[in-house]
């Protein structure tokens, strides 16, 4: 084989490599082409543009001249391998923050003392699916009351709390007087990864003193509702804020009709379960010891949680630096409108009132390029729910955006920091009281 028919096979190797990879974006984006295949934007995104680059590349290896082939061949290798070097950077730079989502301590770290409650990364919705619930009379809405329990770890360092008589992060004194305000939420109601007096619930009894905090990690609206309908009647709050987050609230909604015991919320018969079950604890401590005989609290338990070799490969940290990362499609899903006015018509018993809270994903705010086109969509769809319950949607968006570099208001794993929870306390604070449902 002569050196000019080598040189002439190694650049046709080259391009048809790069070509390959694109395609198999296009072919993963065409598998999954409801998330990522749905609107102009993302078919532009994952489809038609890498598809051009690929079928490009494999005309170069079929056509150009023998020079020519090899220069494009080791050019677009050569920029795909320093894509993948700056993402590995990327990644390995970000690993440290994102360890706390499982837990990961150091090995002189005991945490003996929290092995009564939820392991990170578990939810009382996988408490449920693993003793079969079937009624939402009979599930457990909230973590193991009185039981320390490690929510992340910051540098290898346990960030804990211990849930109250309910379950619930609140000081015990909330129970001592009439229950104003009730938090509905997931993890950034919850305060994930912030130590006491640094996350939201905490900022917002500034101006709330009898805030009653009820977010807990993985909740969605139809778990929310459920939480509302539980406890609502109890406490009466006169006033209720329903969170909703960007990042996958939507997609929990999906997950939660599908699960008997929680769809059943939407139903007015219903019987939601008392606000305590004194069986909790010893029901459920089978399960929870089974998952803490699991977790090791590692980098192990990091990389199979996060899906970091997939990310990897979808070059996903750097598509987000350029701003060309876009969250997976939304469709409409009309059954949000029917928990919002559920939720309104439980609140309207003791003639008290409900706002949604908006809060928005970091990744709205990073890249080089604007985005916002791709975020609003949900943005609307979450709008346009809340009024046809009529009900005021009090929108983080904007007051995010308008500081000057608003993803420093997010942690590493992706929640609120301290600095995110206070301007986000703020923001409902004064939207509340622009709306006079809660003293000047």
């Amino acid at each position: 084989m002569t050196e000019k028919t080598r040189s002439s096979r190694f650049g046709s190797i080259l391009c048809l490599v790069a070509a390959l990879y694109f395609f198999g974006v296009v072919a993963y984006a065409l598998v999954n082409s409801a998330e990522f295949a749905n609107g102009t934007a993302r078919l532009i995104r994952y489809i038609l543009a890498p598809g051009a680059i690929g079928l490009a590349l494999a005309l170069c290896a079929a056509f150009l001249s023998n020079e020519a082939r090899l220069t494009v061949g080791l050019s677009a290798v050569s920029l795909l391998a320093a894509l993948f070097a700056f993402e590995a950077y990327l990644t390995i730079k970000i690993i440290p923050g994102r360890l706390g989502l499982v837990g990961f301590v150091g090995d002189e770290v005991s945490v003996e003392e929290y092995k009564e409650n939820l392991p990170p990364g578990r939810t009382m919705k996988h408490v449920n699916d693993a003793l079969d619930t079937q009624l939402l009379e009979s599930a457990y809405l909230a973590p193991m009351p009185g039981d320390k329990m490690l929510l992340c770890s910051v540098l290898g360092e346990p960030v804990t709390y211990t849930p109250d008589r309910l379950g619930f992060r609140n000081p015990p004194s909330v129970y001592e007087n009439d229950v104003s305000v009730m938090l509905l939420g997931d993890s950034f109601s919850e305060g994930f990864c912030l130590r006491e007096g640094e996350h939201l619930a905490a900022k917002l009894r500034q101006g709330m003193p009898d805030l009653l905090n009820t977010g807990h990690r993985g909740i969605g609206p139809l778990y929310q509702l459920a939480i509302l309908g539980r406890y609502g009647p109890e406490f009466q709050p006169d006033l209720t804020l329903f969170s909703f987050f960007a990042g996958n609230d939507w997609r929990n909604l999906e997950r939660e009709l599908e699960k008997p015991w929680l769809s059943a919320a939407l139903d007015p018969a219903v019987d939601f379960g008392p606000i305590e079950h004194p069986d909790q604890s010893e029901l459920t401590a089978p399960v929870i010891s089974g998952w803490w005989a699991e977790t090791t609290l590692s980098w192990g338990d990091y990389l199979r949680a996060q899906r970091v070799f997939r990310n990897f490969l979808a070059l996903q940290k750097t598509a987000e630096i350029l701003g060309i990362h876009y969250p997976k499609a939304t469709d409409e899903n009309p059954v949000f409108a029917d928990v919002l006015i559920r939720a309104k018509q439980i609140t309207s018993q003791w003639d008290g009132e409900i706002v949604i809270v908006y809060v928005p994903t970091v990744s709205r705010y990073m890249g080089l390029v604007a985005q916002p086109f791709i975020h609003d969509p949900l943005r609307v769809l979450v709008k346009d729910a809340a009024a046809q319950a009529g009900l005021d949607v009090i929108d983080l968006t904007d007051v995010i955006e308008m500081q000057e570099d608003p993803a420093s208001y997010y942690a590493p794993d992706s929640h609120f920091n301290e600095a995110g929870a206070e301007l986000a306390a703020r923001a409902i604070t004064e939207g509340l009281r622009q709306r006079n449902l809660i003293e000047q």
